[in-house]
């Protein structure tokens, strides 16, 4: 994963400055969109229950790169950045990085292969609220 994220830094992952407003956005926008995936559910709109979920997964691993100081330019640099600055240094836990990693795969499968289910849906949504309390635990 370390060659991947250092090819992704040639102009994916950039260093940044750290700023506090710019993470506290990013877990803002990571409930926000949590809080959507869950009405979404009731409403029994499970496909945007999905997105909504991922996106609250993204928000929260981004601003959490921001923490370190490095902006992301693609989703797959997100991916690679934290798996090497975090998941590798065993600064967190395999098992939320591969719930990030299911649940984007999954928001694919939602979005062009039209795959989705309630149960799907709920288990990304619960994997999502784990994810967002690890980040948090790691400012």
């Amino acid at each position: 994963m370390k060659y991947q994220f250092e090819k992704y830094t040639k102009g994916n992952i950039v260093q940044i400055g750290i700023d506090a407003e710019l993470i506290e956005k990013e877990i803002e926008e990571a409930y926000y969109d949590l809080k959507s995936a869950e009405n979404s559910i009731n409403d029994g709109n499970y496909k945007w229950a999905i997105v909504q979920s991922y996106y609250s997964m993204f928000h929260a691993f981004r601003g959490l790169l921001f923490s370190r100081g490095y902006r992301e330019k693609s989703h797959t640099g997100l991916k690679f950045a934290i798996k090497s600055i975090f998941v590798d240094s065993g600064i967190m836990n395999n098992g939320t990085f591969l719930s990030f990693d299911f649940a984007m795969k999954a928001r694919e499968e939602a979005d062009y292969s039209y795959t989705y289910d309630e149960k799907l849906a709920r288990n990304i949504i619960e994997s999502n609220k784990t994810l967002i309390s690890e980040v948090e635990n790691l400012f």
